[in-house]
């Protein structure tokens, strides 16, 4: 297999993406296993490096966040962990919005959905929970 490095440059754009204040960077996936062939570099996905190269560092954690930078992992892959992460996290939402008069130029569903939308700060365990039939 092909084994030479790639220069510092092109290896901090395939190894790193970066979120700056206006724009993420080099995010692309370079997934595809001869995309640096002519530069005589094997990318091609090695399960064993993998689990040789991924690291977790966590940065701070408490009871309400966990800051964390994870090394040695293509962008899609950490985008997926990050909606996985987000989507265990319990939420909670306006759902049902009765609205009785609207003066407003906002259309009663563009309103609602603006609702539905605000992030609401309470611990859903103090909450009672109802399935949709009952009443």
């Amino acid at each position: 297999g092909l084994s030479a490095q790639l220069p510092p440059h092109i290896e901090e754009q395939r190894t790193r993406a970066f979120v700056n204040i206006d724009v993420p960077t080099y995010t692309d996936s370079n997934f595809y296993h001869s995309v640096y062939a002519n530069l005589g570099f094997d990318n091609s996905f090695d399960i064993d490096e993998f689990k040789n190269n991924f690291q977790i560092r966590i940065i701070s954690m408490n009871s309400e966040e966990a800051i964390f930078d994870m090394i040695g992992i293509e962008a899609p892959i950490a985008n997926a962990i990050r909606r996985i992460l987000i989507g265990e996290v319990p939420t909670m939402a306006i759902e049902t919005v009765y609205i009785t008069e609207n003066t407003s130029i906002i259309q009663d569903e563009v309103l609602s959905h603006r609702l539905g939308l605000i992030p609401i700060r309470a611990d859903p365990r103090l909450f009672e929970w109802t399935l949709p039939d009952s009443d």
